[in-house]
């Protein structure tokens, strides 16, 4: 299963997209209310074995 990701240098962490300001886990990864471009080339569809956040693979286990 793929799921959107997103890498996150200061952690060194993947983490699995929620919305367009936070991760699954809590994290935010976006600052600022408008999206930009940019912002939107930084998510990559990942599978769930590449994410590498403990907390954001628990919620992936926790769905299914």
């Amino acid at each position: 299963m793929f799921f959107p990701t997103i890498y996150s240098a200061t952690t060194d962490e993947r983490h699995i997209v929620k919305d367009k300001n936070t991760c699954a886990c809590g994290t935010r990864y976006n600052a600022f209310a408008m999206l930009s471009r940019s912002d939107l080339r930084k998510i990559r569809f990942k599978h769930y074995k590449e994410v590498t956040c403990p907390l954001c693979k628990s919620s992936i286990i926790d769905e299914e």
